[in-house]
């Protein structure tokens, strides 16, 4: 398995154990066109896994620096404690769900990249009414690369007269 892919699903497992969330998946642009998608999740976390930053270490090894956005959408969202909600939360319910994410996250680690740690936070424009939230994460990544040199026996064959 690739580090990528381990990074992926060892997110996708944490986050999947929250309650609150309909969906965890690798974003793909699903809340792209919203009349189409809207309806169907009301809650999701997109995991985004941006360009992995490479360098060369020692015996075919590299190290990286990757940064993980969590893009949480919720078609509610808390703009309703503007447009007079009642309910016991003050329509803060999904800072929640945010809290709990990132309780998740934090410290999260794999065999192929070390723990994960909360960089940055903020709130996204998305067209239509789904509110959603973009959580970075940094982390430190490790893989196998296919070496530059193969090992190869050299003879010598002596020509004595």
């Amino acid at each position: 398995m690739t580090p990528r892919k381990e990074l992926f699903i060892t997110i996708k497992e944490a986050l999947a154990t929250l309650p609150t969330l309909e969906l965890v998946d690798l974003q793909r642009r699903q809340f792209a066109n919203p009349k189409e998608n809207f309806p169907s999740y009301f809650t999701a976390a997109l995991i985004e896994i941006k360009s992995i930053r490479w360098g060369m270490m020692v015996e075919q090894k590299q190290e990286g620096q990757a940064t993980v956005d969590i893009i949480f959408c919720c078609k509610d969202g808390w703009m309703d404690q503007f447009d007079g909600t009642t309910d016991e939360e003050h329509g803060l319910i999904e800072i929640d769900v945010i809290d709990s994410i990132v309780e998740k996250l934090q410290e999260l680690r794999g065999i192929t990249f070390k723990p994960l740690d909360l960089t940055d936070e903020e709130s996204l424009d998305m067209e239509g009414e789904m509110m959603s939230y973009k959580i970075s994460f940094s982390t430190s990544i490790y893989r196998l690369v296919n070496p530059k040199y193969s090992k190869q026996k050299i003879g010598f064959q002596s020509q004595i007269p």
